[in-house]
């Protein structure tokens, strides 16, 4: 039997792609490797929350809209959108052919077969530690940010937080809460303030559009590959600032390792100037939101995450001598997609595609960052990009019918 379409992969993305393809009609399953939302299950700390508020993870289900869901949360709110939808789990998709106009997927449970395909395996849920994570000592215990559940787990001694985006910041503000010695080898990542001029940066963001902007609506097409700006779960303030003052010590970059000596770039300061300048940015968004249209908003009020602190970070250290034990890797991830084959990837074996459209017809892509609009890879955009990829997969069928 030839289906209409097969989904690949029931995380978030997944589901919101099975929810808008069933409004429509369009005959399809899901294939799932393991369980519905095997990454949120699987490769998150125990304390998360997400870090944006209810009322834009609406996907999700009722809830208080400046609510922050837990990991758990969201688990049991995937599963409830999972029993809806035709899931089959347990069942990992390992090739694809194309064959006398349909598409042809090899699977761990034998091959199934659609005219379209949505991809929704994920961009972010393959580990990518360094390969300097080699040359560290046998002694020193060493865990991917998804590997990381909490302190209790480490050995003890101090810890090295190698990266300063959301994982790293949010492991790191755990660690120093826990009474632990933390070094946090820092990176030029973006922040935004928790509130400013009397609301909350992300409902003056929302209002004002911010998210729903389009690859094609940047001044700087670059900016599609930065990593999005922090924002700290609960409504606060996060900076490289704030956990210098709450006992962190901050280094630059790290760059390399020789047993147990490890070194650092000179980027620390700068790093810390970037994450404020990028503030300074979005709050002039909201700026000119405010003058455009008028509104009677309170002043600016100082921002807690800019206060000055004094760096003095080392270029070196001996892991022995600063009794480091652990190091923690929040190098990022990358995505499964050589099950693809060579023509739908790139040489990083990441898709090709165009917008969400790959260029083989009959493939769609969704949860990928910046597919459609700024929220593409978040809560807020998996439905509305599901909407257009699932209007897409409707005119293919009926314009392809046999």
């Amino acid at each position: 039997m030839v289906l209409e379409c097969v989904v690949v992969g029931a995380g978030p993305a997944g589901l919101a792609a099975s929810a808008s393809l069933s409004r429509l009609g369009i005959d399809h399953v899901v294939l799932e490797r393991a369980r519905p939302g095997e990454t949120w299950r699987t490769q998150r700390w125990n304390s998360l929350h997400l870090n944006n508020p209810g009322f834009m993870n609406t996907m999700l289900g009722a809830q208080d809209p400046d609510s922050y869901l837990t990991r758990h949360d969201v688990v049991q709110r995937l599963e409830a959108l999972a029993s809806k939808a035709p899931v089959i789990t347990g069942t990992a998709v390992v090739g694809l052919s194309h064959h006398r106009g349909s598409w042809h997927l090899q699977t761990s449970d034998g091959p199934y077969a659609a005219r379209t395909i949505v991809v929704a395996s994920g961009g972010e849920n393959v580990p990518r530690p360094p390969a300097l994570a080699s040359e560290l000592p046998h002694r020193i215990s060493q865990h991917h940010a998804s590997m990381y559940r909490n302190p209790d787990e480490l050995p003890d001694g101090a810890v090295l937080v190698v990266g300063s985006a959301q994982s790293g910041t949010q492991i790191t503000d755990e660690l120093l809460a826990a009474g632990r010695r933390v070094w946090l080898a820092t990176c030029p990542i973006g922040r935004a303030s928790a509130r400013y001029r009397g609301r909350d940066t992300v409902r003056w963001l929302d209002e004002a559009g911010f998210f729903e902007q389009r690859p094609e609506d940047l001044p700087d097409p670059r900016a599609v590959s930065t990593v999005p700006a922090l924002l700290a779960p609960g409504g606060r303030s996060m900076s490289l600032q704030l956990l210098a003052k709450a006992g962190a010590t901050l280094t630059g970059r790290l760059v390399a390792a020789d047993g147990d000596t490890i070194t650092f770039d000179t980027s620390a300061a700068d790093n810390v100037t970037y994450g404020d300048r990028s503030a300074a940015t979005i709050r002039g968004v909201i700026d000119a939101h405010i003058q455009d249209h008028r509104i009677d908003a309170p002043a600016a009020e100082p921002d807690e995450a800019e206060q000055p602190v004094e760096l003095d970070p080392p270029e070196r250290i001996r892991l022995r001598s600063a009794g480091i034990s652990s190091v923690i890797w929040c190098t990022g991830y990358t995505g499964a997609f050589d099950w693809l084959g060579e023509d739908l990837t790139d040489s990083r074996r990441m898709p090709l595609c165009q917008g969400p459209a790959s260029p083989a017809p009959g493939i769609w892509f969704i949860g990928l960052r910046w597919l459609i609009r700024r929220t593409s890879g978040n809560f807020i955009g998996f439905p509305k990009d599901a909407d257009v990829i699932a209007d897409s997969v409707r005119a293919y069928l009926s314009a392809t019918r046999p």
